[in-house]
């Protein structure tokens, strides 16, 4: 899951447009909306076993997703200051990995191999938005969508992981967690929108 600046409670290292963050997350809840369509008409209606290989497009469309987090990160990068932009660095280094184990058990492995390294990067990834977004709360900032987001996120990874030793591989239901993703961040810019309106 994406690291926002605004989640990070990032100070502007170079002057932002109005609501630059959230436009980013704007952005990336939609790539990420149409990325969860494209993989559940991937998958089909088939459920794979664990054991099973995985199709092509379902394997290039897992190592796409992280891919979304990488570039949203980088970009909010470009405009947080230290320390932010070195969590969010962090955050696009972990996707760069995910996308490694994505790929190498996409195309290498099985389905419940899959399982593991989607489930791995989501737990990692996830405890790391909660605790900024929990810190950010503390100092008066509107994290819920994001605290909501990096928990799920963690425990619905968890599931991922423990979903590897079932006969059947339910992938489509990383779908289902790409799209509720999006719609929390969706959340989160409306709810920074409307803040930022009031402060004016």
């Amino acid at each position: 899951m994406l690291l926002s600046s605004a989640a990070t409670g990032a100070a502007p290292r170079v002057p932002l447009t109005a609501g630059a963050s959230q436009r980013i997350a704007i952005v990336r809840a939609g790539v990420a909306l149409i990325w969860a369509a494209a993989f559940v008409i991937a998958v089909g209606d088939e459920i794979p076993r664990t054991g099973s290989h995985v199709t092509f497009a379902v394997s290039a469309l897992l190592v796409l997703y992280p891919l979304i987090d990488v570039v949203a990160s980088l970009a909010e990068a470009r405009r947080a200051a230290n320390p932010s932009i070195r969590v969010l660095r962090a955050n696009a280094a972990i996707g760069l990995l995910a996308i490694v184990a994505l790929g190498a058990t996409a195309f290498g492995a099985d389905a419940g191999a899959v399982l593991v390294a989607f489930g791995g990067w989501a737990v990692v990834s996830g405890a790391i938005q909660l605790g900024v977004a929990i810190r950010r709360r503390h100092a008066g900032g509107r994290e819920l969508p994001m605290i909501l987001s990096g928990g799920l996120s963690a425990v619905v990874g968890v599931g991922f992981i423990a979903a590897s030793h079932a006969n059947d591989a339910h992938l489509a239901n990383l779908g289902g967690y790409a799209a509720f993703g999006a719609v929390l961040y969706l959340l989160w810019a409306a709810r920074s929108r409307a803040a930022r309106r009031h402060e004016l």
